[in-house]
């Protein structure tokens, strides 16, 4: 790979200030604005030094609002068909094999780690480029002079602080990187040498995916098999068994049809599930608890889907940055499942919309904050979806904006405060509440997703972004 090496403190920028905020320099917590830096140099833009690409982030808002927090994703902003896929790992291992079959396809990754020996995970990021043998070579961004030697991870400081010098444990979180560069189709795998497993195992989402590779990407996809599809695994009991279930894993198996590939190990069981919906089943409609847990969408364009599937067939739409959704589910697997990698959440949005989400591209709002009408359920939407109008979705302005029963300020109207970016639907005719949107002295009566109403002051109001285009859509699995 041809990259140039970045230091953060480099004297040309360690002193300058990082993103929005006041006091945070490159120099001192520019790890990962530098490791992007590199990669974009990759992907063909070596003019991105760390200062220049510090400005470009700035200048179309790549940075949290007054802070040194960038926003990885955006960087596509910069270097147009660039992007970054971030996954966390901490607390389990690593995804080594799409590692693997990234830097394959010659792609870098951008690679967690925790620097000090002190409790908890201090942040650092580095530059993953070619494996080495069972190991890694990296560019630390650190360092200055950059080093011209070649940073192997096991024998990094890093591996120390892990106390390891696995890989799989060594990194706490990565960002797979893409690019403009269209890739190569990988040909079918020819997996079977002899050696099956005793057992086999059965699809338990359905259209589950059988890959050229061990990793989730449109080049690698095969073939796709409804739920309860038979596999034989082309491996050993000893390694098969403890794969079946487990996130990040993967396992060569063998179809009826003699197809053969990689299926996710967490998405196959060693039994039929009895509730299998036949394929093309859309998904039933639930009613929606009041006092249900609300998510928030921390990305762009995330998609909702009709299942768990990433097939463009399954989009329903897709949601703006911060968009609320009530869980279809327990606060307990709310809880267990937002940030996870490849679990999904049932939803519901403030329109009435239902389907799943990918549970790690979201963050907890709340495991049931209860609103004055709690413990009932949400009624439908009072609209159509498909009419020709379709109702003005709003956000709040302001940390504590009033809902209110009636349209005037007084302690006996109150019904709750709402956070900044709260998501509200306006009740009313559409040309009438648009009208009044920004007006001081105008109220707007609204719904929120949990189901409450109320009137809230139109000055604290603005519209909710548009849906992006499925072009800058994250990827799911």
């Amino acid at each position: 790979m041809t990259i140039v090496q970045y230091s953060q403190t480099d004297p040309q920028w360690k002193s300058k200030v990082l993103g929005f905020d006041k006091t945070s320099t490159i120099g001192a917590f520019g790890c990962l604005l530098t490791s992007m830096s590199m990669c974009a140099s990759y992907y063909g833009d070596s003019t991105l030094n760390p200062a220049v690409l510090n400005d470009k982030m700035k200048a179309i808002g790549g940075f949290q609002a007054g802070t040194a927090f960038i926003v990885a994703w955006m960087i596509g902003k910069v270097v147009p068909g660039m992007s970054l896929d971030y996954r966390a790992c901490k607390g389990a291992s690593a995804p080594m094999a799409e590692i693997d079959a990234n830097l394959a396809q010659g792609r870098p990754v951008i690679i967690e780690v925790d620097w000090s020996p002190q409790a908890g995970v201090q942040t650092h990021y580095m530059l993953l480029y070619s494996k080495s043998g069972s190991d890694y070579l990296v560019y630390d961004p650190y360092p200055y002079p950059t080093s011209s030697g070649q940073i192997k991870l096991s024998a990094s400081k890093y591996a120390t602080v892990a106390g390891t010098i696995d890989p799989a444990r060594i990194i706490t979180g990565l960002f797979f990187s893409r690019g403009a560069a269209p890739v190569t189709p990988v040909p079918p795998p020819n997996l079977d040498k002899g050696v099956v497993a005793s057992f086999p195992v059965f699809a338990s989402a359905d259209e589950l995916a059988l890959r050229s590779q061990p990793v989730i990407a449109d080049y690698t996809l095969l073939k796709r098999y409804p739920a309860n599809t038979e596999f034989k695994i082309l491996e050993a009991d000893a390694s098969a068994g403890p794969k079946v279930g487990a996130q990040n894993t993967w396992l060569p198996v063998k179809a009826a049809d003699g197809s053969q590939g990689y299926v996710a190990a967490w998405l196959v069981s060693k039994t039929k599930t009895g509730q299998a919906p036949a394929p093309g089943t859309p998904p039933a409609v639930v009613p929606v608890p009041k006092d249900a847990p609300v998510v928030k969408t921390s990305v762009d364009a995330l998609k909702l889907r009709s299942k768990p599937d990433s097939t463009d067939a399954t989009i329903l739409k897709l949601y703006p940055i911060g968009t609320e959704l009530k869980v279809l589910e327990s606060a307990a697997e709310a809880k267990r499942k937002v940030g996870v990698n490849f679990e999904w959440l049932k939803v519901s949005d403030v329109t009435g919309s239902q389907g799943v989400v990918a549970a790690w591209y979201v963050s907890i709002v709340s495991l049931g904050v209860f609103g004055p009408e709690a413990q009932r359920e949400t009624a439908g939407p009072s609209f159509s979806l498909d009419a020709e109008v379709q109702p003005v979705l709003l956000r709040t302005t302001e940390d504590q904006v009033a809902m209110r029963s009636k349209p005037f300020i007084s302690a006996h109207t109150l019904i709750q405060r709402l956070p900044k970016d709260t998501e509200l639907i306006a009740l009313g005719k559409p040309e009438t509440n648009m009208k009044k949107l920004g007006r001081s002295g105008k109220w707007i009566r609204v719904k929120d997703v949990r189901g409450n109403r109320g009137y809230v002051a139109a000055w604290l109001l603005k519209e909710r972004p548009e849906a992006p285009l499925p072009a800058v859509a994250p990827s799911d699995c």
